[in-house]
């Protein structure tokens, strides 16, 4: 997480300028289950119910291109700008998972590629995220965004996102659920945002490729065709300490090593424009 001379980053972490475009798929609750946390058999975390054996997932293309800390001088520091691609499993934590106290919903972290290393070691350290390294090309359009995810120059996966119409905003929090430490690590996330949503066929497309990852969620049986997709004009968090909760004795999720490089290629295009490396070009490996 820091190198000689380099100062701990600490928390919480502000995200100021976000860019975000995500689409919500049914999975095998079965294949999913099989993924989530336990303590010596009992389930901590539960796939939300769908009929017909299904649950649901959720698939996130993030841009963050401000994300600031306060340093223990007061100071502003600031992460490099990097953009990410979650997996997430809607699921429900009961008073098992918690410690007593009413069940809580929200998301327990599948994959989540990273195109940068301080970015992947941060959230591996802290939270016990499922990070790796990763190459992302995004298309920003008017009512389009799209994600291309490759690493080790095969492809993984490509996220569309058609969400279009009147923006609507609202403040909530986000949990989610991590295994850090040998303990299940519950986190609270305060967001504000505007979003743009559509459901149903055509508001979204998730189409998987040929790379180990995508093999693993394949498997999962997502289906291509969303139940809804969100686009988001505005978007701010803020991203705390986890709350570790109760021991987990379940082998962790394997997470693919993937590349050691400091950045992997991060590229916007615009209608009209050539892609727009996000970072220098020396600074990336070709």
């Amino acid at each position: 997480m820091t190198g000689p001379g380099e100062e701990a980053v600490r928390l919480p972490l502000a995200y100021h300028d976000v860019a975000v475009a995500c689409s919500y798929h049914l999975a095998s609750a079965a294949a999913v289950a099989a993924l989530l946390p336990h303590d010596r058999g009992r389930p901590l975390l539960r796939p939300l119910p769908w009929p017909g054996g299904r649950t649901v997932v959720a698939v996130h293309a993030f841009r963050y291109r401000t994300v600031t800390w306060t340093g223990a001088d007061g100071a502003t520091r600031a992460l490099a700008p990097y953009g990410e691609v979650g997996v997430t499993a809607g699921v429900l934590a009961g008073p098992a998972a918690r410690g007593g106290g009413r069940p809580a919903t929200g998301g327990f972290v599948l994959q989540l590629p990273v195109t940068s290393r301080e970015a992947r070691d941060l959230g591996r350290a802290r939270w016990g995220l499922p990070k790796w390294l990763a190459d992302m090309d995004f298309l920003d359009a008017p009512g389009r965004q799209r994600v291309r995810l490759t690493e080790g120059g095969t492809e993984v996966l490509t996220h569309t996102v058609a969400a279009r119409g009147p923006a609507v905003r609202g403040s909530s929090s986000r949990t989610l659920w991590s295994v850090r430490a040998g303990r299940l690590l519950e986190t609270t996330v305060p967001v504000l945002a505007r979003w743009q949503a559509r459901p149903g066929s055509g508001s979204a497309t998730l189409a998987l490729d040929d790379h180990p990852v995508a093999a693993e969620l394949r498997r999962l049986e997502l289906s291509p065709e969303p139940l809804a997709a969100f686009r988001a004009l505005e978007y701010r968090s803020t991203l705390p300490e986890g709350r570790p909760l109760v021991p987990v004795t379940s082998p962790p999720v394997p997470v693919l090593a993937g590349s050691d490089a400091v950045l992997g290629r991060f590229t916007v295009t615009h209608p009209g424009t050539a892609p727009l490396p996000q970072y220098p070009p020396a600074s990336v490996p070709a």
